[in-house]
């Protein structure tokens, strides 16, 4: 009498069952490694963007332009394309929706403000914001920095979603009020 070797059924779920549990453990891993990737990106883009600003200040008299006076985000993040080119293009943030009527705020840039801008001499501090893994903005009342009655900033100690904004400030802590 021959004996048939092929799978048995018992075996086959098993294979399967094996693969599922794999799977599920990898893909999320995936997700969180594309997110950390995009939180990555957005510190590196805030190093640039910082070495940007500096330029732009020292060719500029020590001032960042104004958005809420020179006509917007997109005039402001075009003072450091053109005629210099500080960055090489307008940042944008990549946590905002790719639908214009989506836009948080309304525009799709980094929002940054300098510290202390109506006194004279003082200014040097600074802070960025992009929405974050939250796609929220955690910012309020960004345009009386430092002294924002609520600025929330990412922490990955937190989930890779947790509440708050993905912040650059020059001098860390300068806001005092944190919630």
């Amino acid at each position: 009498m021959k004996k048939h070797s092929a799978f048995t059924l018992i075996e086959l779920l098993i294979v399967v069952a094996i693969i599922g549990i794999l799977a599920a453990i990898a893909v999320p891993n995936f997700l969180n490694a594309q997110l950390r990737a995009k939180i990555g990106r957005v510190q590196s883009e805030f190093k640039t963007v910082s070495t940007a600003f500096e330029m732009y200040r020292m060719d500029q008299g020590g001032r960042l332009p104004d958005a809420w006076t020179i006509g917007g985000w997109y005039v402001a993040w075009k003072c450091f394309t053109t005629p210099v080119a500080y960055l090489p293009t307008v940042p944008i943030d990549i946590f905002q929706p790719t639908q214009p009527e989506l836009y948080v705020n309304g525009h799709n840039y980094y929002e940054f403000v300098e510290a202390n801008k109506g006194t004279p001499g003082i200014g040097k501090d600074y802070a960025v914001a992009s929405l974050g893994p939250d796609f929220e903005d955690d910012t309020l009342s960004f345009a009386t920095y430092p002294n924002s009655n609520k600025w929330v900033s990412y922490a990955a100690t937190n989930g890779l979603i947790s509440d708050g904004d993905i912040l650059f400030e020059t001098h860390p802590g300068l806001n005092p009020v944190r919630w």
